[in-house]
């Protein structure tokens, strides 16, 4: 064992470095597994293993047959640095297929089919970016090609080219323009996350993404209809929590062979919030309003009037204020109407009102102007109110909601030329407007008041189409699972605290999940290297190797470690002792901070870690770690390991 991984006090434990540990936390793994695994074909079981097992094992080893490798399950909790985790979260486990489709949301909370992208177009804007509009010709990377070569200049070049410098420079530097980075973009899209607490669909970011390579691959299809291609080792919600798809169906058997030994429910995007019963019973529970309860699922007070009534949820005459025993007043009655007796004198009135042009049955004569500047108003205003977010402008005032009107800032008494200027118009509500209105004098201070406002309103603004309302996680039984046989797969990780999104319309997991920073104070434990773990570069890029450092080069950098460390975590106290922000804070902290995640995968995916990461070409730090799962793997499959090594630790 090497020097930098120690045993821990329990059970299953090795301490790495300084802080870090590498802990089985859970395994349904043995050798015999591996065995059960190949010999389900002939319908054949095994309860102990001999010598013959371990012979099958060394044939399925040597002969490339990898499905068997995939019967068990490893459940690492590790704790290392966070440069070392970045590394490690490349090795995913729990995968989808290049053609399942991502939801993303707009800023009305709407996630339109336009709006989705698939894997495989996620992991194009992750490596090779988008269409650069502003891209070079042909021609004219030619033309730039020469003229640098002529010993022109940039500028020169740019200004002969009519390109700019920095276009020339990436030309320069990589060879084409036609792609530019987007890994921007796709970390700023909201895509679509259920929040677990509330069972409400909500919006996150996406952090990373990774490419599994080629794996088995199943077609789960859901009782609606739905379908997500997915490894066995990927995670959905169900209704008996986060399981992965083997779990949650019982999942025996690789490949054709693969057959469901028990019914399950994956949970869908989903119901919409209103007609969730629980959702509204916990509505009713908090003591929300009805008002309250339509703003909070995105829809009408009439809605959920409808569907209380619906659940059987209505409020008591209690609850609305009645004093008890009330009886409303037309309560049992079938029929009835209001009589109203006029005088001869009011009838007049009514029909001089009415009549003419003034009769909203009038269909011939021309509207005035006045009437017609009137109309056109009117059409404005929802606009008008939407810009000012139905509030009155006022300042006395800034009312929001209730009766609004769209009011001219100049009088259209005093510049007809404005009288159609969307720009002049302005939200108040009815006691301001009546208010200034009350004088011409009155409104001539407005104007002067609110000069400031013209153009505020632009004709080119549109009010959001509101569209659809907050939906609800709902379970959907698993009709069939089947495999599709071997495909791309590739996995994303999405910001703390939900480490899930919605794919092809169901609720899937991350593989990994991290510690968060965002909503918990980490400990001051950094990564300080040992004296032999500091090292030196030398060679140039692509073919250089790494050598011990003189031993006070080594010295300096453990204690520019330590003084750096120090100064950092005590800044980044101080910024939360002041209320700032966790997820602010942690900005300051640098990558040798110590973090901690859960691991599960088989004992093929297994290999392919230790293959790749406990070899001499990985990283130094990620190699330890490597180690000390290999020793942990090593003590539950001791004949797979011994296969693993024999067979120059090639994955089957």
């Amino acid at each position: 064992m090497t020097e930098e991984i120690r045993p821990g006090d329990k059970p299953g434990e090795l301490l790495v470095f300084d802080h870090g540990f590498v802990r089985l936390d859970e395994a349904m793994a043995d050798d015999l597994s591996v065995v059960n695994g190949a010999r389900v074909s002939f319908a054949a079981h095994r309860d102990e293993m001999d010598e013959r097992d371990a012979g099958l094992i060394k044939f399925l080893m040597r002969s490339g047959h990898g499905s068997p490798f995939e019967h068990n399950s490893f459940r690492f909790h590790i704790r290392c640095p966070i440069f070392v985790a970045r590394e490690w979260f490349r090795h995913r486990v729990g995968c989808l297929t290049g053609d399942t489709r991502i939801s993303f949301v707009d800023v009305t909370g709407a996630a339109p089919r336009g709006l989705s992208k698939s894997m495989d177009e996620l992991w194009a804007m992750w490596t090779v970016g988008e269409k650069n509009g502003g891209a070079l010709t042909r021609s004219r990377e030619e033309d730039i090609s020469r003229l640098i070569s002529a010993g022109h200049s940039l500028r020169a070049a740019a200004r002969m080219t009519g390109s700019g410098r920095n276009t020339i420079t990436r030309y320069l530097s990589e060879g084409t323009t036609a792609y530019r980075s987007s890994r921007w973009r796709l970390r700023g899209m909201r895509v679509r996350v259920l929040d677990e607490d509330s069972n409400e669909f909500t919006t996150a970011h996406i952090s990373e993404m990774f490419e599994s390579g080629v794996q088995l691959v199943y077609r789960v299809t859901l009782a609606d209809g739905k379908q997500i291609d997915a490894t066995r080792t990927h995670r959905f919600l169900t209704d008996a929590g986060w399981q992965t798809l083997e779990e949650a169906v019982g999942l025996t058997g690789h490949g054709v062979e693969a057959r469901t030994t028990r019914l399950a429910s994956f949970v869908i995007n989903g119901a919409k919030a209103y007609q969730d019963r629980v959702w509204m019973e916990q509505r009713r529970e908090r003591g929300r309003s009805v008002q309250e309860m339509a703003d909070d699922a995105g829809c009408s007070y009439h809605t959920i009037r409808k569907w209380l009534g619906k659940h059987g949820l209505q409020f008591s005459q209690h609850e609305r204020g009645y004093r008890p025993g009330h009886v409303p007043w037309n309560d049992g009655v079938k029929g009835y109407k209001l009589v109203r007796r006029w005088s001869p004198e009011q009838l007049e009135a009514i029909r001089k009102a009415r009549s003419g042009p003034k009769s909203n049955f009038w269909r011939g004569g021309v509207s005035s102007e006045r009437a017609s500047i009137a109309r056109w108003t009117t059409e404005q205003a929802p606009l008008v109110h939407f810009r000012y977010d139905y509030t009155c402008q006022v300042r006395s005032c800034l009312k929001r909601g209730g009766k609004l009107h769209a009011h001219h800032i100049v009088p259209v008494w005093l510049d007809e030329s404005r009288a159609r200027d969307i720009g002049n118009l302005i939200t108040v509500c009815d006691a301001c407007h009546r208010s200034i209105h009350r004088t011409q004098d009155a409104e001539i201070a407005f104007a002067r008041d609110y000069a400031a406002f013209q153009g505020a309103v632009t004709e080119s603004l549109q009010i959001p189409h509101r569209r659809g309302c907050k939906l609800t996680g709902r379970p959907v039984q698993v009709e069939r699972v089947e495999y599709v046989g071997l495909r791309q797969t590739y996995d994303l990780s999405v910001e703390v605290p939900w480490h899930n999104f919605v794919a092809n319309g169901i609720v899937v997991h991350n593989s990994f999940n991290e510690e968060s920073a965002r909503y918990h104070q980490l400990e001051g434990d950094f990564y300080v290297p040992s004296p032999q773990a500091v090292r030196t570069q030398v060679g140039k890029p692509g073919a250089y190797t790494f050598e011990p450092a003189e031993e006070t080069v080594a010295t300096d950098t453990i204690d520019t470690f330590r003084r750096v460390y120090g100064q950092l975590y005590d800044e980044y106290l101080a910024l939360v002792g002041k209320g700032v922000a966790k997820e602010l804070a942690r900005s300051l902290l640098p990558f040798g901070i110590y973090t901690q995640f859960y691991w599960t995968l088989n004992a093929r995916s297994l290999m392919n870690f230790l293959a790749l990461r406990n070899s001499p070409s990985a990283q130094y730090e990620i190699r330890i770690y490597a180690q000390a799962v290999e020793q942990l793997f090593a003590g539950k499959m001791p004949v797979t390991h011994a296969c693993f090594e024999e067979f120059g630790r090639n994955v089957p």
